[in-house]
């Protein structure tokens, strides 16, 4: 007598759907009525290739920072399409809290950075950050002004802060290789483009940055 094909979770049942053309609304509104998030995180460890694709397709989607240590070694994972998948979700974790007017907040100053109003949105980075200390993404946003605003000591201050409470964060680890960079200080920035690297391997700019220090040094 035959041993029975393995079951399928349903995860994956309904991520097949969802791939030939089912609305992401109806996936996700399937996920929530079958699935707890610590569910789905077991899921992303434990299954094979498309279930682990599944599984943190459905955390980037709805999930919070809680799934950030199971999305961040994702990163690495050795499946090329699950770790797309991680690495183009992963910063609407970052960016989630259960404060709707922190929530708020935290997309103003995101809006201001990317429209390249620096300076107001460190102000307003300050102000979230007084009232929530522990959101990491407050401390990379400032983070990012400070960059940008050529305030590079202060970007590393808060840079350092954001990996204390975030070490996923390739970005920041990115940005603080070139803050370095800009101090003429190649040895610190060889590091934390390195880190950047081992957190997410796939940083093809990173990975020459990389190459390149190592031979300035080196010679």
């Amino acid at each position: 007598m035959s041993a029975s094909p393995p079951r399928v979770p349903l995860l994956q049942n309904y991520y097949t759907d969802y791939l030939r053309g089912e609305t992401t609304n109806t996936f996700l509104t399937r996920v929530k009525s079958r699935y707890e998030r610590v569910s789905i995180e077991r899921l992303a460890v434990i299954s094979n290739r498309f279930g682990r694709r599944a599984a943190n397709f459905a955390l980037v989607s709805i999930a919070d920072f809680a799934s950030n240590p199971i999305v961040g070694a994702a990163l690495k994972d050795t499946d090329r399409l699950v770790r797309e998948i991680a690495r183009n979700g992963i910063s609407k974790l970052w960016r989630q809290t259960d404060d709707r007017y922190n929530q708020l907040t935290m997309e103003k100053i995101i809006d201001l950075n990317r429209h390249t109003h620096y300076a107001q949105a460190a102000l307003n980075a300050t102000d979230l950050l007084e009232m929530a200390p522990e959101f990491a993404e407050a401390w990379n946003q400032r983070s990012l002004s400070h960059y940008r605003l050529k305030l590079y000591t202060d970007a590393l201050r808060d840079g350092r802060r954001t990996l204390e409470l975030n070490p996923f964060h390739f970005e920041c680890l990115t940005r603080m290789g070139r803050c370095h960079e800009k101090l003429d200080d190649p040895i610190s920035a060889l590091e934390y483009f390195q880190q950047a690297l081992s957190v997410h391997p796939d940083l093809a700019g990173v990975r020459a940055k990389v190459h390149y220090l190592q031979r300035s040094l080196s010679d």
